[in-house]
């Protein structure tokens, strides 16, 4: 512009401006349209996620309605291919956040702060130690909105207790008073055989309690000398050295042990809260997760807006949607009432009427409050990218079937297998 300025070439600028009126002319022509018939111009929001019915009943259907303007697109697969593909999607899913990091290597993420300000998304509603869980790869950036909450509880089976002709858990016991439990209800009852307790591999108490694994600061591992630890592995060792309650590796796969606990053979499991199902006979109830030092993770799902987006504010209004009191508590899908990510349903009794309402034959009768009555706990405030928490629970799994290692030779090997895999994904670098 500055060289046609300078050329003084008037002719030009005045075809130019020319071009620009009647462009915008057509431009607002098709705005004051949009407007007079009421809706937007139409547009398309590619969702990461395939086309599930029940995330389609939950999320897509009510949106639809809610905003006739827009279609949703249902995008699956590797994000990388997603991209390549010129498919890269508006609205990005996240079951945990190690998907979070794969999608933050790829420049995918995006940093919501100011499009929440801008458009008065009350960010309040959540947990703050809920957020700092999703911002472990940010930093200070916030990608992603909590969809859900995990539910950490002590789930048990009353029917085995009474046939045992023991008291049921209580909230607020210790590791040390449900082992002395599991070796209550652990045995042979006509003809049946029955375990205590179930201990988690995924979701152990490990990762929120014990701190850093590595130091953040020399990547040393430091976990092999931590007692939190050490005494959770004993704790493990404890629990499954029960006559009777033998480790089976079966029961740590995914429906490994929730099988076992509706076919009404496992007395008490200690994991994120997975109710047996309206249709088993089990007469369970729940008791507050065991000797929270530090509270429980809040864990769950989350969305977030891909950065390649060119319909970040319209995401911003369906996430307005999505996110609110009722369709949150009426999401089936993330798991309904008990697992909306916000305190004040529960503080009010709100999440629990609903739950009540919705599944009657579920929730009457039951410790609903020992879902969320534990604080959230506060995630570390720096982190080495080389911990990796597998590496502790495979080590767990090697002590509770090994072959009687004793734990002091145990962490010394882990030590030095951890100094060699911490060099060596160094040198990848």
């Amino acid at each position: 512009m500055k060289l046609i300025l300078r050329h003084r070439n008037i002719l030009f600028i005045g075809i130019l401006l020319f071009g620009i009126a009647v462009l915008s002319a057509c431009t607002s022509k098709t705005k004051t349209d949009s407007a007079n018939n009421g809706e937007p111009d139409p547009i398309t929001l590619k969702i990461h996620f395939a086309e599930d019915e029940a995330f389609i009943d939950a999320f897509i259907k009510p949106a639809e309605e809610k905003f006739p303007y827009i279609t949703f697109e249902h995008v699956e697969g590797d994000l990388e291919e997603l991209i390549a593909a010129r498919k890269a999607p508006d609205i990005l899913w996240f079951w945990d956040q190690g998907w979070l990091e794969h999608a933050s290597e790829l420049e995918m993420t995006y940093d919501m702060r100011e499009i929440i300000e801008e458009t008065g998304f009350d960010i309040s509603r959540f947990n703050p130690n809920q957020l700092a869980e999703w911002q472990e790869f940010s930093g200070e950036e916030l990608w992603v909105l909590p969809m859900s909450s995990d539910r950490f509880a002590l789930m048990y089976n009353k029917d085995i207790f009474d046939l045992f002709g023991v008291e049921y858990p209580a909230d607020g016991m210790t590791w040390e008073e449900v082992v002395d439990l599991a070796r209550k209800v652990t045995g042979e009852r006509n003809g049946m055989e029955y375990q205590g307790l179930y201990m988690p591999k995924s979701g152990a108490p490990i990762a929120w309690t014990a701190g850093n694994l590595v130091d953040p600061e020399t990547d040393e591992p430091i976990w092999t000398n931590n007692d939190t630890v050490r005494n959770y592995f004993e704790l493990y060792k404890e629990v499954y050295s029960i006559p009777g309650n033998p480790y089976i590796p079966e029961h740590w796969e995914e429906e490994g042990w929730p099988e076992l606990f509706a076919q009404g053979k496992l007395a008490m499991a200690a994991h994120w809260f997975m109710h047996p199902g309206e249709e088993s006979n089990v007469s369970w109830d729940v008791a507050t997760y065991p000797e929270p030092e530090n509270g429980v993770p809040a864990g769950g799902w989350a969305m977030g807006i891909s950065s390649t987006s060119e319909y970040k504010e319209e995401v911003m209004k369906v996430f307005d949607f999505w996110y609110s009191d009722e369709q949150l508590m009426n999401n089936t899908f993330t798991g309904g009432p008990l697992s909306v990510p916000y305190a004040h349903l529960y503080d009010d009794g709100t999440a629990v009427e609903r739950a009540l309402e919705l599944s009657p034959d579920l929730w009457e009768g039951r410790n609903m409050e020992a879902l969320f009555s534990l604080p959230v706990a506060e995630p570390l405030e720096e982190k080495s990218k080389y911990q990796n928490d597998d590496i502790v629970y495979d080590a767990l799994y090697e002590y509770i079937d090994g072959d009687q290692m004793d734990l002091n030779t145990l962490m010394r090997e882990k030590y030095e297998e951890e100094l060699v895999r911490i060099e060596e994904e160094k040198a990848k670098k």
